[in-house]
């Protein structure tokens, strides 16, 4: 349509109308007007940039509720600062765990089930973790290494984090991605799959070259967790006294090793429970040997991930000091945790939170309730390095 026909057909008034009514619109729709931030203007724009933790992944499952109960979620609240989510449809994209030894998710469905997204969804989106992720993959969705998957494709649209980042303009960022690049090595009992130290290293620096050229003003660095310490993980020890007591069936047979010489070995739930505890559960017998099995972490197994991970987070840390940004490593309170008992040696699984209130029921990810402590760590964190006063109720 022509500007003579607009002529013809709208009244001046209507015209003048209809251009500011447009302006208006285009205003709300870019964002050049949001709410002022009450952290003041470093946090106008804050993006979340991470894997499953991150993104609100809980119990083996992810969906709109605890997307919205995510750290990042809290501390843009605490930051008064509009965050957009990718909100999956419940029951979920899988559906989160409900039971722990049957494996039953909410809502009596599959693990390959996935509701998908809401819609319509929003044009910039805060946080852009995903479940998965290592740091090759805030970089990049394609070529070896990468751990790209449906998440990447439901949550970003196959874009990459970076990129996703980059759409929303922010002036402020955390960063907590890591943990995957030694977690898959510590669940499959090799250590030969950690991304090696220089690896990382090169990635993170080009994550955040690509962050520092986005205009970036500040930011929040989170190390690497200790994945040794989580409840997912048991010593042999555990598994003979919980034999001892009659925990198991009598096809579940722990070896004499595991009260002696790998006592100390690591025990993964999801192999100890979901592999073998399962099929002795169908009749077979099996045999949990916490020496000469190489689905365990032994001692020296597990040293070489902390040591890595030390190395990570000295690292992160370095490079928060060198950009002036906020660091927080979360092993300070995870150890904490762990020597108050709020983090159980062995799962209750009569318990409705078989490893304790700050894990849900994985293992692996963190509770609701451990979000909120993540939160406010953070906000501790920022406020210590840009004298704010965010508060994460």
């Amino acid at each position: 349509m022509n500007r003579n026909r607009w002529h013809m057909t709208l009244r001046p008034l209507r015209w003048g109308l209809l251009g500011l009514l447009l302006l208006a619109l285009g205003c709300h729709d870019e964002g050049l007007l949001p709410p002022e931030p009450t952290g003041g203007a470093l946090f106008a724009r804050y993006v979340a940039i991470g894997n499953s933790i991150t993104a609100g992944y809980q119990s083996g499952g992810i969906n709109a509720t605890l997307q919205q109960q995510a750290y990042p979620v809290l501390l843009a609240r605490a930051m008064g600062t509009p965050f957009n989510l990718p909100l999956l449809r419940d029951p979920g994209c899988p559906p989160p765990l409900v039971n722990i030894l049957t494996g039953e998710r909410l809502g009596g469905l599959p693990e390959d089930f996935c509701a998908y997204r809401q819609v319509p969804p929003p044009r910039i989106i805060n946080n852009v973790a995903v479940p998965g992720a290592k740091v090759i993959d805030v970089l990049t969705n394609l070529g070896e290494g990468t751990s790209a998957n449906t998440l990447t494709l439901l949550l970003l649209g196959g874009r990459t984090q970076l990129e996703a980042t980059a759409e929303a303009h922010p002036t402020f960022v955390s960063v907590w991605i890591g943990n995957n690049d030694v977690l898959g090595a510590a669940i499959a009992g090799n250590p030969a799959l950690i991304t090696p130290v220089n690896a990382f290293q090169q990635r993170y620096t080009q994550m955040l070259n690509e962050l520092q050229a986005m205009g970036v003003q500040g930011g929040l660095l989170i190390g690497v967790a200790n994945v040794t310490v989580i409840p997912h993980f048991s010593p042999g020890i555990a598994y003979a006294q919980a034999e001892q007591a009659g925990a198991f069936p009598p096809t579940f047979d722990v070896a004499d090793n595991c009260a002696t010489t790998g006592a100390t070995a690591l025990v993964p739930f999801s192999y100890a429970f979901g592999e073998l505890l399962a099929a002795a559960m169908q009749g077979q017998s099996v045999t949990l040997d916490c020496v000469n099995d190489p689905r365990l972490l032994s001692p020296d197994e597990t040293a070489t991930l902390v040591q890595t991970v030390q190395q990570y987070n000295a690292f992160i840390q370095q490079q928060a000091d060198r950009l002036g940004w906020a660091y927080l490593d979360p092993n300070v309170k995870l150890l904490e945790l762990k020597n108050q008992g709020q983090i159980p040696i062995f799962p209750n699984v009569n318990s409705s939170e078989p490893f304790g209130p700050y894990f849900s029921l994985d293992g692996v990810h963190p509770s609701s309730a451990a979000h909120r402590l993540v939160a406010q760590e953070a906000a501790a964190a920022i406020n210590a390095v840009y004298g704010t006063n965010l508060q994460v109720q």
